[in-house]
């Protein structure tokens, strides 16, 4: 603790004299500044202010936000500085941050998605949410009837909030550690080349193809003293998520489509190299609005398709029209010029015309085409029974000719699930059908055949009859969604199931993967108030507003890695408490001596070693900082207005506080006597210590 430090960097000239003006326009008609010549000194500003504002508690404390003070904290652990930025209103901490509309994105269990804005978050997780009925009674804490709120923190945590794997692309979904409002600051937006915003701070973190980088370094943003834009980098791409990931998804890079055509690569090629379809190549080369090589596309030059009649009636406006005028429908003008209605209809839009429209519904005096008929049957002599099948031979696409050629051969795994659903009505009568599961009974449509040794573990067993039980719907679903298959057959015939299986293959589903958008532009929106979450190990980053960001942990890696290697002290780097008695707020007593701090220390110094060996064998800074623990050391600026750090020793220089945040407001406390004296004075004598939330 003999490490900590606060240092003042500025802080508001005659703070309690800006007070006075504050408090003074409140009450006076007049322009206050006018008569600055006759404001008391800042001592006497001091007492009046304390006397009207505060003796007394009158209520009265907007005037105490005017004044500021900013200070530098060092060497503290990482848990003080997240103490000391829960719920505080007033206090700004130069960490990297979003503007308050920035949307986060979660995924529901059904796969669909759910987007918050970061202030709406931020404001659940510190008030709770609104409640949809009226309290009519006193609450169990003694909460007033009326409209309350619920708290629902525990809900926000369980939420599955959408970051991406730095290791292999792919999103995945991890969970909310802590939501932080960051203060007032600079905010400026983002405009991505589809459109898409993300309003954020320049030193927050953003990823881009070359790893992650604060917004200012990654655009090389040059800006004026009033924050306003100079220049920016134009070229700048930041990743985006939401494409499903097809083969390695370098179809999508607009750079990548422009070289390959530069080269002469055709349009196969590019499939082979990207692990898509010729199909999925045009289509992003329409979208990127690249043009394919003449060759590239579907008909050569010269080629017609294979119904090409350039004379054919129906290209004729006259004709068309002439039918048109007659009161013809469409299916009538196409037999006339024996083609397709698709034909005519092509043709009639391309000249602009209009096709008679038949009344909708059944009219008076139509009868059904099919009134009175008794299915459909084919009452065909022997005769033509033979003509049809010779046509069918001769005629009928089968084999690669067909539409519906997959390759040849079902796989084996596709011929036993047909085997099953033809096999299933006699496995239902066996079992009295009867769910083997939850004893429900029902008709063969809702049942399923389930077998006990799933194929993955026993291909053999596919088509064995004895290895197929009843399950109604429901249970056979949730048996295989939760990977109960052992439990269930061990259950059912547990003498049969002593041997282990192979662990069971997981499907690879819709994945989806970044892909890099460019900046087209970046505007500055002003001082607006900032949000930030901090995110579960091992992934620290989230999706705000479609772009892959990073959270709020902070940490030193090149000091950790020093540390490591022996070129700085470990306490330096990591905070571990004091030898000595300690106890808890509930009472409970204990004792941290020598032996148990050495082993912590080297516990840390393991740490800092396997972090320094991951970081060298290539891993993600991200991921190896999973394994350090959570109180390394860190430095911050933090600034308050008069009433914010009034009311942060109130909740935090409590005698029941963690020892190292009193440490903090024990260290910070001298810079409040030097700056407003006055103010000191009366807080030291009527607050101080004692646990109540100053204004």
């Amino acid at each position: 603790m003999k490490r900590f430090r606060v240092e003042l960097i500025a802080a508001t000239p005659n703070p309690q004299q800006c007070v006075y003006a504050g408090m003074h326009q409140d009450y006076s008609e007049g322009f206050v500044w006018a008569d600055r010549a006759d404001w008391p000194d800042e001592t006497r500003a001091g007492e009046i202010c304390v006397k009207r504002l505060l003796s007394g508690e009158r209520g009265h404390y907007g005037p105490l936000e005017h004044a500021q003070i900013v200070l530098n904290v060092g060497w503290f652990p990482h848990s003080v500085m997240q103490q000391a930025r829960t719920h505080r209103v007033g206090v700004s901490f130069d960490v990297q941050c979003l503007g308050a509309n920035t949307e986060v994105t979660f995924v529901k269990t059904s796969g669909a998605l759910h987007k918050i804005a970061i202030a709406d978050l931020f404001d659940r997780w510190t008030h709770g949410e609104q409640a949809l009925r009226h309290r009519n009674l006193r609450g169990r804490k003694g909460e007033k009837p009326g409209s309350y709120r619920r708290d629902c923190r525990t809900r926000l945590k369980s939420m599955k909030l959408r970051v991406l794997n730095e290791a292999t692309g792919f999103f995945e979904t991890s969970h909310i550690k802590d939501v932080t409002h960051s203060g007032i600051q600079p905010v400026y937006r983002l405009t991505m080349e589809d459109g898409r915003t993300l309003d954020c701070t320049a030193n927050h973190r953003l990823l881009t193809p070359d790893g992650w980088k604060t917004m200012g370094d990654a655009l090389s943003l040059s800006t004026r003293s009033d924050h306003s834009v100079i220049s920016f980098r134009r070229t700048t791409r930041l990743l985006a998520n939401g494409n499903v990931a097809v083969g390695t998804g370098a179809y999508r890079d607009k750079a990548w489509l422009q070289e390959q055509i530069n080269h002469g690569v055709n349009v196969a090629a590019m499939a082979q190299q990207a692990g898509c379809s010729i199909t999925t190549i045009r289509a992003w080369a329409r979208r990127l609005q690249l043009n394919l090589p003449a060759e590239q596309s579907r008909f050569k030059i010269g080629n017609q398709p294979w119904n090409h009649n350039p004379t054919a009636i129906y290209r004729q406006k006259e004709w068309l029209e002439k039918q048109l005028k007659a009161g013809l429908y469409v299916d009538s003008i196409a037999e006339r010029a024996n083609c397709s209605v698709a034909a005519i209809k092509k043709w009639v839009y391309h000249y602009g015309l209009n096709l008679n429209r038949r009344a909708p519904g059944f009219q008076p005096g139509m009868v059904p085409w099919n009134q009175g008929g008794g299915g459909y049957q084919l009452q065909l002599s022997e005769p033509a029974r033979q003509l049809r099948r010779s046509n069918s031979k001769l005629f009928a696409r089968r084999g690669p000719a067909s539409n519906f050629w997959k390759g040849g051969v079902s796989s084996d795994r596709v011929l036993i699930a047909a085997w099953t659903r033809q096999i299933a009505p006699e496995v239902h009568r066996r079992f009295n059908y009867t769910c083997q599961n939850c004893g429900l009974r029902g008709c063969n449509q809702q049942l399923h055949a389930h077998h006990l040794v799933p194929i993955y573990a026993n291909p053999s067993l596919g088509r064995e009859i004895n290895n197929l039980v009843t399950l109604c719907q429901p249970c056979h679903t949730s048996i295989h969604q939760h990977n109960r298959e052992v439990t269930f057959a061990n259950a059912l015939q547990p003498q049969q199931f002593h041997k282990e299986w192979p662990i069971k293959p997981v499907p690879h589903g819709r994945r989806l993967r970044a892909h890099p958008l460019t900046v087209v532009n970046v505007e500055y929106l002003g001082q607006q108030p900032t949000y930030d979450l901090e995110v579960e190990a091992p992934w620290h980053n989230f999706v705000a507003n479609g772009l892959v960001v990073h959270n709020s942990m902070r940490y030193t890696g090149d000091r950790i890695i020093r540390a490591a290697n022996a070129e700085l002290d470990l306490e330096e780097v990591f905070y571990l408490r004091p030898i000595g008695d300690y106890n808890d707020r509930k009472g409970k007593k204990y004792v941290y001596t020598s032996a148990e701090r050495s082993i912590d220390l080297e516990l840390c110094r393991a740490a800092a070693s396997r972090y320094r060996d991951l970081l060298a064998a290539g891993f993600a800074e991200e991921h190896a900082r999973g394994i350090l623990p959570f109180d390394y050391r860190q430095h911050f600026v933090v600034s308050f207005s008069l009433r914010a750090f009034l009311h942060f020793m109130d909740l935090r220089a409590k005698l029941d506080a963690q020892l190292e945040i009193r440490e903090l407001c024990d260290l910070m406390w001298p810079h409040l006597v030097n700056w407003a004296p006055q103010f000191a004075e009366w807080y030291e004598k009527s607050r101080l210590h004692k646990a109540r939330l100053a204004p």
